[in-house]
């Protein structure tokens, strides 16, 4: 049985764990207008949403596509449970968690790739190079971070002692 570990004492976990709670309010706040039809969209969501389209010129944001969309609502529907239940998973030390972690990572690394390679490179979008690179930094941490995260759960994760590990429902595991 292993020692639960403060999170104060593990700098890379108190990072992850800032970034998860963050991340709920990103998510609740900002990211989750792009699936609200924009008659139900509270005002303060009215004016962010504003800002990233007329100041930060979002051709993203300012019309939404399917595939986008798709996204939006798999960072809702998923991403969110997983940056609540990360951030309390982390905060208590436990290790199952890295499951979803490495699952997050895998997902919001991709999903954000899609959003930079559109913004790179479809020239439909007038934007200037600084605009398109502008965006691109962005959107950049929300690439960078959950690749870091994904090899941090699979090494991690590679490092189980299948040995000791337990049935899954099992209360005293928690």
């Amino acid at each position: 049985m292993s020692l639960r570990v403060t999170l104060l004492k593990r700098p890379l976990d108190s990072f992850y764990f800032v970034y998860f709670v963050l991340h709920i309010f990103i998510t609740v706040i900002i990211d989750s207008a792009g699936v609200i039809p924009p008659d139900s969209r509270p005002a303060f969501q009215k004016g962010l949403l504003r800002i990233q389209i007329e100041e930060n010129k979002d051709p993203l944001m300012a019309n939404v596509p399917v595939w986008l969309y798709t996204f939006i609502g798999i960072e809702v529907l998923f991403q969110l449970p997983v940056f609540i239940g990360g951030a309390w998973g982390l905060y208590k030390d436990y290790k199952k968690t890295y499951i979803a972690l490495l699952i997050y990572g895998v997902n919001a690394s991709i999903t954000t790739l899609a959003c930079i390679a559109e913004l790179a490179w479809n020239e439909d979008f007038m934007l200037t190079r600084a605009e398109r690179q502008k965006l691109i930094w962005i959107y950049f941490p929300t690439l960078l971070i959950p690749l870091i995260l994904t090899v941090d759960m699979a090494v991690r994760i590679t490092k189980w002692d299948v040995r000791d590990a337990k049935p899954i429902g099992r209360k005293k595991d928690m």
